[in-house]
């Protein structure tokens, strides 16, 4: 690539922390009878156990067998998002050489930030009442550089929760991020000989081109006429 890569910075990791799926005592709604319950809080458990185990595959398997049983559930399509996240950076910062002599199977960076994208997307249209699906859709849109949406969706966030502080933190590091990688894609102006005045050896002020193609300050010009000095070029 040509142009400097945005990543999310270190704030966004509050997001990417698992959130453990409430036991049958600790839900207070019942929404679903004990033995479904049970079977999802186990899913969610053994995705948990391999989230913090860095073996991100096989959390999301175990998230979407849970999602399977409990659909839109928040926390498990959280924990799934922090998954796919995850797995797009580790891919996105592994060496060539890392990729050729231990691959990875399955699908490529773009396509797990995608699905992240997509699961945080879900949790912001039903249970966007805190910072941290917000804070996932961000990490997604920044892994896929689609920086403006993923300032977007921080401010958004900030409608719901004005003071929190993990939300402003990862906007002002998100324009930061931008504005130097702005910077390091503007193209600077080198100095060359086609700038310089050959009889001053400085850049070229109020520059005069003479009929044989030479160009020379005017007034570099005007002092070289004067002593007789064009003869050499």
């Amino acid at each position: 690539r040509d142009f400097q890569m945005v990543t999310p910075s270190a704030s966004f990791s509050a997001a990417l922390v698992v959130e453990d799926f409430p036991s049958l005592e600790r839900d207070d709604k019942m929404e679903m009878p004990p033995d479904k319950h049970r079977e999802v809080f186990d899913l969610a458990q053994c995705g948990a156990r391999a989230f913090r185990e860095r073996r991100f595959d096989e959390a999301i398997s175990f998230y979407s067998k849970a999602h399977n049983l409990r659909s839109g559930d928040p926390i498990i399509l959280s924990n799934r998002s922090s998954a796919f996240c995850l797995i797009s950076q580790v891919l996105r910062e592994r060496s060539a050489a890392d990729s050729e002599y231990q691959p990875l199977n399955g699908l490529d960076p773009t396509t797990h930030a995608e699905l992240a994208l997509k699961d945080a997307e879900k949790v912001v249209t039903t249970h966007g009442n805190s910072p941290r699906p917000y804070l996932l859709k961000a990490y997604a849109l920044i892994l896929l550089e689609r920086y403006q949406e993923a300032r977007e969706s921080l401010l958004a966030g900030l409608q719901v929760d004005p003071l929190s502080h993990i939300l402003q933190t990862c906007l002002s590091d998100l324009d930061r991020s931008t504005n130097a990688a702005a910077r390091a894609r503007c193209p600077r102006l080198d100095r060359t000989d086609d700038f310089e005045c050959t009889l001053c050896f400085k850049l070229l002020f109020e520059p005069v081109t003479t009929p044989c193609g030479h160009t020379f300050c005017r007034s570099c010009l005007h002092q070289a006429m004067d002593h007789g000095e064009l003869s050499k070029y």
